[in-house]
C-alpha cells in the first residue's frame, strides 16, 4: 500500500463520523486496541519531550519493516 492510499484510507475512516465526539471516541477506541509497548521500555529516554501527557515511544525494525510501539497515560494520545 501507498503512503497515498493509507492517507485515503484514514480519511474515509474518519469521514463516517459526522461530529468531532464521534472523532475523539475512534481515536480513544484505537488506542485502546493497538498493541502496546513493553512496561520495561517506559523509560525516561524514551519519553516524548514537549508533550502534556506522557508519551513513550519504541522503534524497532522486523523483516525490513520499522515497527513502533506506544503507550500514554491520556487516553485521546493512546490513540
Amino acid at each position: 500500500m501507498t503512503l497515498e492510499e493509507k492517507q485515503q484510507e484514514i480519511i474515509d475512516e474518519f469521514a463516517i463520523y459526522d461530529d468531532w465526539m464521534e472523532k475523539y471516541q475512534y481515536i480513544i477506541d484505537l488506542g485502546e486496541s493497538a498493541p502496546m509497548i513493553d512496561e520495561s521500555k517506559k523509560t525516561d529516554n524514551r519519553l516524548i519531550d514537549g508533550c502534556q501527557a506522557k508519551v513513550w515511544l519504541d522503534a524497532k525494525v522486523e523483516n525490513g519493516l520499522m515497527v513502533l510501539t506506544a503507550d500514554s497515560n491520556s487516553s485521546i494520545t493512546k490513540g
